[in-house]
């Protein structure tokens, strides 16, 4: 997943309508069940941080993650 489909899919997330807790949870899980994919995933997590947070500053709020 690059930026551009990391923010097309965030909208996604409020149909979802789960706690935001649900994320560390799914974090922790994957990390004890799935521990390559996890580092594998945040690996490429740190690579577009960066775009990440960037595209969040110029983002309207309506933009804005959900949770």
């Amino acid at each position: 997943m690059d930026t551009k489909d990391y923010f097309q899919n965030i909208p996604k997330l409020k149909d979802e309508q789960v706690h935001p807790e649900f994320h560390t949870y799914t974090t922790v899980w994957m990390q004890s069940r799935m521990p390559e994919a996890y580092k594998e995933l945040r690996a490429k997590f740190k690579s577009i941080e960066g775009e990440i947070y960037a595209q969040n500053e110029c983002n309207t709020p309506d933009e804005e993650i959900p949770f």
